[in-house]
């Protein structure tokens, strides 16, 4: 199933279907999941709010299947909505978002959002090839290339990378669902500084959207660059920022992670 079919399964009344295929370890692509739930809510509550924020727990690991929606509306005002839906599978709970939803208004308050340094053009960076059981299953559904720092498991001294990304099969329109989607393939930032395999994943996930990204083309070649603010113990903390293809900044993104090793 490509992105679009997979949104498709999403009806409204609750219901989706996650696929086969879209594998990362022993759980289904964290990014999915996040799109899915947010689609979801799209669906059923934002009532032509745009979305400003939401903050993602992956409580559980998500399996291929059908997947059962709850959101509800938590407050309503004249121009913020605060939403929350459940994701669970059989008796678990997977997944819980919290989203904010806001009207624009106007403001005498504008300050411009942090840009990417500079980095190699998308026709430079490293385009990495998918291959079939040594990368996670997801990875096959999008182009990623590498335009500063290592990729995993190379053994650097130093974490953090950028780089340029977009679904290999392009959807039938950039949404923001399609945006969520994107920005969760890339790895967690200290994943460079292994020298080889070791378990990690996201614990939570927060994401700001300063512009609605539906009216860039569905091939975008969004940009992306993350920094490590620290990491020990087994968890670490991250930012990113993400940039459309004219270097405009449009989304900006925190996790939570663990590392096993």
């Amino acid at each position: 199933m490509n992105f679009d079919d997979i949104l498709a399964t999403v009806d409204g009344q609750g219901n989706a279907v996650l696929p086969e295929g879209w594998g990362q370890g022993r759980a289904l692509f964290g990014g999915l999941v996040a799109a899915v739930l947010y689609d979801h809510l799209e669906k059923t509550v934002s009532a032509g709010r745009r979305l400003r924020s939401f903050s993602l727990s992956f409580v559980a690991p998500a399996a291929p299947g059908l997947v059962s929606l709850s959101g509800e509306v938590l407050r309503e005002g004249k121009s913020v909505m605060q939403a929350m839906v459940t994701a669970r599978q059989g008796e678990q709970v997977v997944a819980v978002m919290l989203a904010s939803f806001g009207a624009a208004r106007e403001s005498a308050i504008v300050v411009q959002a942090p840009g990417l340094g500079p980095m190699k053009s998308s026709d430079e960076a490293i385009k990495f090839p998918f291959i079939q059981g040594m990368m996670p299953d997801f990875l096959q559904h999008f182009d990623m290339r590498y335009a500063a720092g290592m990729p995993p498991y190379s053994g650097s001294k130093e974490p953090d990378f950028a780089g340029y990304m977009r679904f290999a099969e392009t959807p039938k329109a950039m949404t923001t669902a399609a945006l969520i989607c994107l920005v969760d393939t890339w790895p967690p930032s200290v994943l460079p500084m292994l020298k080889g395999p070791a378990a990690a994943s996201s614990l939570t996930w927060t994401m700001e959207l300063l512009e609605e990204p539906d009216n860039r083309p569905a091939d975008t070649l969004w940009q992306y660059a993350v920094t490590t603010d620290q990491c020990s113990e087994g968890y670490g903390q991250s930012r990113a920022v993400i940039c459309d293809q004219e270097g405009r900044t449009v989304a900006l993104s925190r996790q939570t992670i663990t590392v096993f090793a």
